[in-house]
């Protein structure tokens, strides 16, 4: 079970979700190399295969970010799927959103991460996670 966190470039005038257009188009976050190059600067040690999924392993979390699109091809939009307990991985994150200079947006909790709410979205992620396994035995 991941904490699923989508990067793009929202509107920075939206609040939540309902208030971005439908018509809207996300602008690119840079080419596929370049997103990836991005992400590389950011969390240093990310690994490749060879169709662009991307794995990294930080202090106390792991995250999976597939970047599959052609080296010069658009790239709207990143998910991160992240593992582990680590307060870190809300700071990954952030930190992955400031790089390509767009917003993370927390699928479970449909809120934008800010640093000022991050840690809580994390945090309330994993007590969901520890909810549901905890009712399914594991």
């Amino acid at each position: 079970m991941s904490w699923d966190v989508f990067i793009m470039r929202f509107p920075s005038e939206a609040e939540a979700m309902d208030e971005i257009p439908e018509d809207w188009e996300p602008p690119s976050l840079g080419a596929g190399r370049d997103v990836r190059g991005v992400l590389t600067d950011v969390l240093p040690g990310i690994k490749y295969s060879q169709n662009g999924w991307g794995d990294y392993e930080g202090p106390g979390f792991s995250l999976s970010a597939p970047v599959n699109e052609a080296d010069d091809a658009p790239v709207a939009g990143v998910s991160l799927f992240i593992h582990g307990d680590s307060e870190a991985a809300a700071h990954a994150a952030l930190a992955v959103a400031d790089a390509l200079e767009a917003r993370a947006f927390d699928t479970g909790s449909g809120d934008f991460l800010t640093a000022d709410c991050a840690q809580s979205a994390f945090d309330a992620w994993r007590a969901y996670r520890d909810r549901a396994l905890d009712q399914h035995g594991h």
